[in-house]
């Protein structure tokens, strides 16, 4: 069988390299891929941007023609969806024997509203055993019934709608995900890194997030990590075909499991002492009352873990606590990072401006918190109500959703009305976070470029000239150069 994936971005300048990072990759869509590959099957990618339908269309069509795939995979987030709606739409109406499956986040927590698309089948959760039973029944010429995990559409418009099967409990099992699939569609820059999967599932219960509802979706265990060994590998492989010096771990803490952290840990301390040069690495912090330890941070730094990413959202406690879910107080994110510093650890901090039960005075308590740890970098947002969040469901009851919800420049523009912090403060709050953060800690000139470069990218025109500004390999270099030696926080 021949398999098609296709991924779309929302703000792609360049057709020919519209993706900005090896670590920009879509997992998901690598795992299956390897999956498929390794049971036999050929895959193939295609990126697309949902802002340029006219070349999207033709490098479509150039694709199928030049492929002649026999199933496509659409993969889609919500503001992806009416973009890869048209893209499927658009393949039964020209291929109309190409058989169409769309899978993703927003499938899985909408599948009732997503199934009346053009697909021929809907896959809930994950996707690599029961993509390649599609595969397999397909490739024999048989009608594709009976698979777990899949709402199947026949030719009479009724829908089969399978049970899910247990998530999967042994990671290791999976091949190590597909790269080179994506290496056509890279623009590779100066510090860039590739980015690994530690393990798969959440056990928090953050209001904004969507893994309360993912976890709902299949029975068995949901949060699983992979062993040791098997990241140390995949960490070898990589740095052997294509060596980086730094990469990022992707998982939602790597603080979960203390005594399994600790392993890693110890395990990648070793294998960079086998490396001519070390590589670097960051992660995901969760502030809990077993990760404020500081033999954690002791570990981290043997590793050469440089960089902890941290979840604050919101300094002010009650909103963090009684809207977000997220239990710690501000003593504690403070504690962490003085452990990290101690440790010479970087610390990224996350923040939100505009949420339910939010006002002015509220996010300032956010403005006073950053401004008081200082975090050598921070990415901002404003909030936006996913479907199938906690949250989301709060704004429809309290009538915050006004409109469709926007969905260009998104969380970078406020998309809901809340009664005591309006959208002018809101944008106000996120254009001047960097100066009321930063006064009287770095130079005036770097925080009237940080605030200039933050608006600009929240203006829809602005962003595409800033965009394509920086598609020039000159640019680019003295971009990075300047992010490098001078630490923008952009």
């Amino acid at each position: 069988m021949k398999v098609l994936f296709i991924y779309s971005l929302d703000d792609v300048q360049s057709s020919r390299t519209p993706m900005r990072s090896w670590e920009s990759i879509q997992l998901g869509i690598s795992y299956i891929s390897s999956f498929l590959k390794a049971n036999k099957h050929q895959t193939q990618l295609l990126v697309l941007g949902s802002n340029q339908w006219k070349v999207s269309t033709k490098l479509l069509k150039t694709a199928v023609d030049e492929f002649d795939p026999n199933l496509i995979c659409l993969t889609t987030i919500q503001s992806q969806y009416f973009f890869i709606k048209e893209i499927a739409s658009l393949i039964k109406k020209q291929w109309p024997e190409k058989y169409v499956i769309v899978g993703g986040a927003y499938p899985t927590l909408s599948p009732e509203d997503v199934i009346s698309g053009s697909f021929d089948a809907l896959c809930i959760g994950e996707g690599e055993y029961p993509t390649l039973e599609l595969c397999n029944q397909l490739a024999s010429g048989a009608v594709p019934q009976g698979i777990a995990n899949l709402w199947i559409k026949s030719a009479d418009g009724t829908i089969e709608k399978n049970k899910t099967r247990d998530f999967l409990l042994e990671l290791d099992i999976l091949p190590f995900p597909d790269r080179e699939m994506w290496k056509p569609w890279i623009r590779e820059q100066l510090n860039d890194r590739f980015s690994v999967l530690l393990g798969r599932g959440c056990p928090y219960e953050c209001a904004y997030c969507s893994n309360h509802a993912f976890r709902k979706v299949a029975p068995g265990k949901y949060v699983r990590m992979r062993s040791v060994e098997s990241i140390i590998k995949e960490i070898s492989m990589v740095n052997e075909n294509h060596p980086l010096p730094r990469m990022y771990f992707e998982v939602e803490s790597i603080a979960i499991n203390k005594k399994w952290m600790l392993e890693l840990c110890d395990q990648l301390e070793k294998f960079n002492q086998t490396l001519p040069s070390e590589i670097t690495y960051g992660c995901n912090f969760r502030i809990t009352p077993d990760s404020i330890d500081e033999a954690l941070f002791v570990a981290l730094r043997k590793a050469n873990i440089r960089q902890i990413n941290i979840g604050l959202e919101s300094g002010n406690a009650k909103i963090r606590g009684e809207v977000l879910k997220r239990y710690y107080s501000n003593e504690d994110f403070l504690k962490v990072v003085s452990l990290a510093r101690k440790h010479d650890l970087k610390v990224l901090v996350f923040n939100m401006i505009g949420l339910p039960g939010e006002t002015l005075s509220s996010h300032k308590d956010t403005v006073l918190l950053n401004r008081q740890c200082q975090p050598d970098k921070h990415f901002t947002q404003v909030f936006y109500p996913y479907q199938g969040t906690e949250l989301y469901d709060v704004c429809v009851k309290n009538g915050y959703i006004k409109d469709d919800l926007a969905i260009q420049i998104e969380r970078r523009q406020s998309v809901i009305d809340l009664p005591n912090f309006s959208k002018a403060e809101i944008k106000k709050a996120y254009y001047l976070f960097n100066y009321n953060v930063y006064k009287g800690h770095k130079p005036l000139w770097k925080i009237i470029i940080m605030v200039i470069m933050v608006v600009m990218a929240a203006n829809p025109t602005s962003n595409l000239l800033f965009r394509k500004v920086f598609q020039y390999p000159l640019i680019r270099k003295i971009r990075l150069k300047l992010l490098s030696v001078y630490d923008f926080n952009i």
